[in-house]
Parts: structure tokens; sequence; C-alpha cells
């Protein structure tokens, strides 16, 4: 059974979220990276962090590339006959 909340408490919710989002502002200031503190070694981490997020990244979808056009060759081979199947007796 599935239970469905209701539009009008999903509202308040989200009011209440912005309140306290604005009574809390001091909290939720930006970092000196999002200031622009650009000699900071904060700034030089997050840097190397996206660096190393966007390599690992590009590794997962070459390989994904790669065994994708694995398959496919492999496909081509087949359908071209040059594979030898073996002989069921």
């Amino acid at each position: 059974m599935k239970m469905r909340i209701p539009k009008r408490i999903i509202q308040v919710a989200c009011v209440l979220a912005a309140i306290c989002g604005f009574l809390i502002s001091e909290q939720a200031f930006a970092c000196p990276v999002c200031y622009g503190a650009s000699d900071s070694p904060m700034t030089a981490g997050v840097n190397y962090a996206i660096l190393t997020l966007l390599g690992i990244t590009g590794s997962v979808l070459a390989g994904f590339v790669s065994f994708f056009l694995y398959m496919r060759r492999r496909a081509k081979r087949t359908l071209n006959g040059s594979v030898d199947f073996p002989s069921e007796n």
C-alpha cells in the first residue's frame, strides 16, 4: 500500500526549510574557494579533487566505449562468417 504525502505538507516543509536557511545564513556562507581566494590551499585541493573525479569518470566512460566497440567488432566478425562455430554431435 502506497502512502501519499499531501501537497500542502510538502509546501509547508519547503517554506520552513527556506526560513531556516535565512535564519542560519551566517553558517551557510561560502568557503574561500567560492569567494575566489585563488591563493588558498583549499582552492588547490578542490582543483585536484575536481581533476581526480574527471579522470575517474573519463576512464570509466572509456571502458564502456571500448567494451561496446569490442562487441561491435565481434558481432561484425560473426556476421561475416569469419568465426567457425563448433559442430554439434
